[in-house]
């Protein structure tokens, strides 16, 4: 068996997979339910505050998808 170790403290619910596959499974899956850091917050909402002042220097979503030709 090989062990693999990390420097960063991982916290780790699970402790058996079955394949290389379900760990990486697991591993986004749980990075995907931790919170956002502070510097990541504050960059969201200075964008969202920017987009609320400015909304002619943005398009929607559904514009976007209009925009996109596909061959």
């Amino acid at each position: 068996m090989t062990t693999i170790s990390f420097d960063e403290n991982i916290k780790l619910n699970k402790h058996h997979f079955k394949t290389l596959e379900d760990f990486q499974l697991y591993l986004i899956q749980a990075n995907q339910e931790t919170e956002l850091s502070p510097a990541h917050k504050l960059t969201l909402d200075t964008r969202l505050a920017d987009a609320e002042e400015n909304p002619e220097k943005f398009i929607s979503l559904d514009e976007l998808k209009s925009s996109i030709k596909r061959k």
